[in-house]
């Protein structure tokens, strides 16, 4: 076989590689998913950024989503502490952190109020519902 065709060859495995490696689609997070503070409706955008909504107060959720972990903020109209500053309107917010297992079918995550550490015990899970 002469180098070209060798050459030729090798490109064309290459690139079926490449093809079926991306024809697998990760999920995106758009959908609903069951957590433990009830449904939360997540949008991803194409930047890697990250908004919610779920029902505990009017609760909205925003952030990023970067190496399969989300980092943000949850905001509630009211919640058992009031942080001293506002975020998206609301004195009823705090940190979240959702790492996503390998599948994309749910994530382990935890929370804190206002901008404080996170507390042992203050888990928030979801797996995807829809």
């Amino acid at each position: 076989m002469p180098m070209t065709t060798k050459t030729l060859a090798a490109l064309a495995l290459l690139g079926t590689a490449a093809l079926a490696q991306a024809a697998v689609p990760q999920k995106p997070l758009t959908g609903t998913w069951t957590t433990d503070f009830g449904n939360v409706r997540m949008v991803e955008g194409k930047q890697g950024e990250v908004s919610g909504t779920y029902d505990t107060d009017d609760g909205r959720i925003t952030g990023s989503l970067a190496n399969g972990v989300i980092s943000g903020f949850w905001v509630e109209s009211a919640s058992d502490y009031t942080c001293d500053t506002a975020k998206m309107g609301s004195r009823h917010w705090g940190r979240i952190r959702f790492e996503l297992n390998s599948a994309g079918s749910g994530w382990t995550g935890i929370w804190s109020y206002c901008d404080y550490e996170y507390v042992e015990g203050n888990v928030w899970n979801g797996k995807r519902a829809d």
